[in-house]
């Protein structure tokens, strides 16, 4: 998948009439400060911004790049079904398995326990790497090819998992749909985080938390077809491929970020995708200003000087943290212990079938990120992290209390309660915001690069979490008080956020570098030519 690269910067397009208009909105936005917008937005004057309205074209775009993250969902809950693995009964002869317990271990009857964490943590460290590397491709073949590459990598460890005849090749399938499921994260957010208008922005990147609770949803599901059989669970690990040929059979759908066509010189593509992507607007001058909002960014990096480089100065230092932390934050508020212990919580109530218990929780996620998405924007960021952050950390705490006083069945049914506040105020906080509030603390041309840390940040946690809490748990260890340290680390980051967190939500990038106490630009500077990247 080659990229077409123009021989001249700026050809077939009306360069002087373009000059005049990126230098008048130049002065323009440097003059005044125009409404909080989107990223996309944020280039534009506010009539314009208040004229771009999507179209069929973006809603399709945003459908068919979400399927990654179903993809994500999907992967993340496959093998979260008792019947795959009981240590202790996993843990005997194979004879006697197959004798006592036909329907269990089905999955390479004989393997360890190690053997099994080592297959489940596969796709966590896969889902690391590829979230890790994935702005490289994002930035140099374009935001739709690297969705395209992406899925390739999906099928392809889709048909190892299926075709596994070892659990150490399952691994390998699991780790090479880790990597497809990381990049897909990324790539999506950024693509999303580009085309969007103002007025939807968080509706739209909400859609990655709806995406991966609606492929929790229908794994669970499916679930309930699985018997002891060994093609019900080659079928149930091969379906990703589904998703991947899915992806590219809808390739020719989905619209290049005009962002990513801009940076690479390819203005007449840009006009034509902003033309598709929005409602009848003034094109011209949307085209004119996001051009001048590339040319001023081309500062930042002029003389050879490297992104990945860049986001390590004084300048964008601070931002990196934050979005590292609160990338961070998203598993170590313990949201995947919580959905572990779910069916263990269930049980204490009378619903001892662990399928029900992951479907009733995925539903109540699922409706949870819903409704967070309609409600988001109409909030500003800050409130909604302090106080859902808060209310989780009490959760985890009530939920410990509850555990500890099991005999009782009035607090089994408080610790049900615990659980949904606790998946409530996930979904409406660091569930959609960590993803979404690192998205906009940079600049376009670092946007891939800074999304690809803040991922991969996710992702290592999401290793922590996956390798330890079990131990954690353990009786012998810290048992049902192990969710302490979820809350504990919740209270740090409330404390985190209320010092060091801006509020991002309707601002443009200058009021949000500006909270940084980074100093702007020179304006004469951003008048000075600079070489290409």
């Amino acid at each position: 998948m080659a990229v077409e690269t123009p021989t001249a910067p700026y050809e077939a397009y009306d360069v002087e009439n373009h000059d005049k208009q990126a230098k008048s909105i130049r002065l323009q936005r440097r003059a005044t400060s125009s409404r909080t917008m989107s990223r996309l937005d944020s280039m534009l004057q506010e009539d314009q911004s208040k004229a771009l309205q999507p179209s069929r074209e973006l809603y399709i775009t945003v459908a068919i790049a979400l399927i990654g993250a179903i993809q994500f969902g999907w992967l993340m809950s496959e093998l979260n079904y008792k019947q795959y693995h009981i240590k202790q009964i996993c843990q005997l002869p194979v004879q006697v398995i197959q004798a006592k317990y036909p329907d269990y271990c089905v999955l390479y009857r004989g393997h360890t326990h190690h053997e099994w964490v080592m297959t489940t943590t596969a796709w966590v460290v896969g889902g690391a790497i590829g979230a890790l590397v994935s702005g490289i491709p994002a930035d140099y073949i374009g935001r739709r090819n690297g969705l395209a590459l992406n899925a390739v990598i999906m099928i392809a460890g889709g048909i190892i998992q299926s075709s596994a005849g070892t659990i150490y090749v399952m691994a390998v399938g699991r780790l090479i749909s880790g990597i497809a499921s990381g990049g897909s994260i990324n790539i999506s957010n950024v693509l999303i985080s580009e085309i969007t208008p103002f007025n939807m922005r968080s509706f739209f990147l909400c859609g990655l938390q709806v995406g991966i609770s609606l492929g929790v949803l229908l794994v669970t599901t499916v679930h309930y077809g699985m018997n002891s059989e060994a093609y019900t669970w080659r079928i149930l690990v091969g379906v990703p491929i589904v998703f991947g040929i899915i992806i590219l059979a809808l390739l020719p759908f989905i619209e290049e970020s005009p962002v990513w066509l801009i940076a690479h010189g390819k203005l007449d593509q840009a006009r034509a995708t902003l033309t598709r992507l929005y409602l009848p607007h003034d094109t011209d001058a949307v085209l004119a200003a996001m051009v001048a909002s590339h040319e001023d960014e081309k500062h930042e990096y002029a003389g050879n000087v490297k992104r990945w480089t860049l986001l390590f100065t004084p300048k964008y230092r601070k931002q990196l943290v934050v979005a590292c932390v609160l990338c961070a934050m998203q598993q170590l508020c313990g949201i995947n212990a919580i959905m572990y212990y779910s069916a263990s919580i269930f049980d204490s109530i009378g619903i001892h079938d662990p399928r029900y218990a992951n479907t009733i929780v995925a539903a109540a996620r699922l409706h949870d990120i819903v409704f967070a998405a309609k409600l988001l924007d109409r909030f500003n960021r800050r409130p909604l992290l302090l106080g859902c952050m808060t209310l989780m950390a009490l959760a985890g705490g009530g939920l410990v209390a509850c555990l500890c006083n099991s005999s009782y069945t009035s607090t089994n049914y408080l610790s049900v309660v615990a659980l949904v506040v606790f998946v409530a105020g996930y979904c409406l906080s660091i569930g959609p915001m960590s993803w979404m509030i690192a998205n906009e603390l940079f600049p376009d041309f670092l946007n891939a690069r800074a999304g690809a840390i803040g991922t991969f940040c996710t992702w290592v946690c999401n290793v922590f979490v996956s390798v330890y809490f079990q131990q954690m748990a353990d009786p012998a260890n810290l048992g049902n008080y192990a969710f302490l340290v979820f809350s504990g680390c919740l209270a740090v980051a409330v404390v985190f956020t209320y010092f060091c967190v801006p509020e991002t939500n309707h601002k443009t990038y200058s009021e949000i570098e500006a909270a940084f106490y980074v100093a702007p630009t020179a304006p004469d500077a951003a008048d000075k030519e600079a070489p290409e990247p």
